[in-house]
């Protein structure tokens, strides 16, 4: 390397969104111009990207927040998100331009719906409750879990509600049979996936249909390891982290084939979010390429959502058919979406234990950079460790900003070269 060549930057610190020691992070959610946390004290606050400000939204609340989420009705003018307080209510915030001081946005309280009738139900329900949200689709399912040893497992009916918000119309509801042992991974708006136990060592993988009931098993056995991360890429398949590190991409078949597999570079995962980008689009008239549209068309409000099926009031809506409609919005030359097939990829970013950033994609994995080496960090703190106190983790990526939960509140970073 020539000694007057910069050696290549990854990244951009854009700021800090500074939480009480020892309030871990419990949910956030980040777009172009907003990234928003709470806390497990109940605390929300909202981050302003281009004017590097935040503003705490609520100080403290009955239970922590979680599933903060960007609502699809945002525009360029105006952003709703969504967040649950505990199991008990779902909020929703507006947050628009202020016409008299642009630098103080308008965020109003739109809604506050309570998921029980009384607090007694509450009561009941509230230790086993287990919540996600998903653009407009609500999902909650209380599962008895066992707390007490030693472990006498056997099955349970687990009743589960699936809610539109935009009406809180109840789109399906019933029971799912679950062991009273689980440890819940994912949910993409139409498939709940967990891992139930039978004895201590014998695990079975389970995705369960909340619409149709139909629910894919497979028993993991002692040699498969701990399975860390489980995330729902598309209908029928899985992102996995097992074994501390090591990545898999797998199909929910007989066999559950493996498709990927590669080494986390570094230590234990603690993070993780994937996205799409778009790789190609071709019309079918004329066979028009359009390539290196994935620069600003990777993503949605929720980059894990991208090309998962959404679901509202059981009408299935297939988010391909979003991205193509954005595309044509967006590029003129396109007049005829129906006529597009946007090929997508899959991206996934990564975080470790050491405070290693990986980016991987279909070309392999890169390490991006270390956390625990940003001179912008104060040196105390990082020698103290972001990433000591045991919490879950949380990172988020809306091209081209990251955000992560650490020990000491949440960064929020521009990646250059994504």
């Amino acid at each position: 390397m020539n000694l007057n060549e910069e050696k290549k930057v990854n990244y951009i610190l854009i700021g800090h969104i500074e939480t009480r020691f020892g309030d871990p992070i419990t949910s956030l959610n980040i777009n172009s111009k907003y990234c928003i946390i709470g806390t497990m004290m109940g605390k929300l606050i909202l981050f302003n990207i281009k004017k590097r400000e935040s503003m705490i939204l609520i100080e403290n609340s009955e239970e922590e927040i979680l599933n903060i989420n960007f609502s699809s009705n945002n525009n360029n003018y105006s952003n709703d998100f969504y967040f649950c307080i505990g199991d008990k209510s779902i909020l929703k915030y507006s947050i628009r331009p202020n016409l008299l001081n642009k630098n103080i946005p308008i965020i109003t309280l739109i809604s506050t719906i309570n998921n029980y009738s009384d607090e007694i139900s509450h009561v009941r329900d509230c230790d086993n409750a287990i919540v996600y949200c998903v653009k407009e689709i609500f999902f909650m399912v209380a599962v008895e879990q066992l707390k007490k040893k030693p472990m006498i497992l056997n099955t349970t009916d687990s009743s589960y509600v699936v809610k539109n918000l935009e009406n809180m119309d109840v789109i399906e509801k019933g029971y799912i049979k679950t062991t009273n042992y689980i440890v819940p991974f994912d949910f993409d708006g139409k498939y709940f996936i967990l891992l139930q136990f039978f004895t201590v060592t014998e695990r079975m993988l389970c995705s369960f249909n909340v619409f149709t009931l139909k629910t894919y098993k497979h028993l993991l056995r002692e040699e498969f390891g701990v399975l860390n991360y489980c995330k729902f890429i598309n209908d029928n398949k899985l992102f996995i982290v097992r074994k501390s590190n090591i990545c898999e991409i797998r199909i929910m078949d007989d066999n559950f084939t493996v498709t990927h597999t590669f080494m986390h570079i570094g230590d234990k995962v603690i993070g993780l979010d994937f996205f799409y980008k778009i790789t190609k689009c071709v019309k079918n008239t004329n066979k028009m390429n359009l390539l290196d549209l994935n620069k600003r068309k990777d993503k949605d409000e929720n980059s894990e959502t991208e090309t998962k099926k959404i679901y509202y009031n059981n009408n299935m809506i297939n988010s391909e058919d979003n991205i193509n409609s954005s595309l044509n919005d967006n590029n003129n030359i396109l007049n005829n979406s129906e006529n597009v097939k946007a090929n997508t990829s899959i991206n996934i970013i990564l975080l470790d234990i050491d405070g290693n950033i990986n980016y991987y994609n279909d070309k392999g994995i890169i390490a991006l950079f270390n956390v625990n080496k940003i001179s912008e960090i104060d040196k105390s703190i990082r020698e103290k460790g972001l990433f000591s106190l045991n919490y879950p983790y949380l990172i988020k990526y809306y091209h081209p900003f990251l955000a992560l939960s650490t020990d000491n509140g949440c960064y929020v970073f521009q990646l250059l070269n994504i």
